[in-house]
């Protein structure tokens, strides 16, 4: 029992060691080996620490960057080892959202005993990830300027926030959602307009 709980406390202390040595991703498209370790690349180290550590992240992501699987970890890990928190996942729509917080469980649902021996106790319902004993969830939201108005968010990702119809307005909604400590993580592959001026820094709010 020793040992399982260094492991647990290693793991809490180190997000990185977390996702690579815990994680499991699906590849649907790959037919002979859809369930992959998570892999020990530079530039995911890079995304997952500006992950944890920025109040406001933005990228632009491309395919098979495993840049939501990343986030998707990353929230997992902070939701499973601390109390009281409250990640939102947001996406266009609900089920879009919804998928993600499932990456989340697929992750969980994955893990080596090997590498965690004892890990929290979690319960799934649709748009919801939580771990009762501890107080933590992971909830999913479709995009909107009101979803987030009753809660205080410990994280807020926002999927392929750069399609939204109302990006801009729902951006800003977010924002006091986070004061006191929270973090934002703005994922989308490239598209003119609102997110563009973002990751360019021309945003006038």
């Amino acid at each position: 029992m020793n040992e399982a709980v260094e492991r647990l406390l290693r793991f809490k202390k180190d997000h990185w060691a977390f996702l690579t040595e815990c994680t499991w991703t699906l590849d649907q498209a790959d037919k002979a080996q859809p369930i992959k370790q998570y892999p020990n690349k530079a530039y995911l180290k890079y995304l997952s620490d500006r992950m944890v550590e920025e109040t406001l992240f933005a990228l632009i992501k491309h395919r098979r960057m495993i840049a939501s699987w990343t986030m998707c970890g990353v929230f997992l890990h902070d939701a499973m080892f601390n109390e009281g928190r409250f990640n939102a996942i947001m996406s266009k729509k609900e089920e879009d959202a919804d998928e993600l917080v499932r990456r989340c469980l697929f992750i969980y649902e994955n893990i080596p005993a090997s590498a965690l021996p004892v890990k929290p106790k979690h319960k799934y319902k649709y748009t919801e990830l939580s771990f009762p004993e501890i107080d933590s969830k992971i909830k999913a939201f479709a995009q909107g300027t009101d979803q987030l108005r009753q809660y205080t968010c410990s994280r807020i990702a926002a999927d392929e926030i750069a399609f939204w119809p109302f990006a801009l307005q729902a951006f800003v909604a977010m924002k006091p959602t986070i004061e006191g400590g929270g973090k934002i993580t703005l994922l989308s592959t490239r598209f003119p307009g609102f997110y563009k001026d973002l990751i360019e820094d021309t945003l006038d709010i």
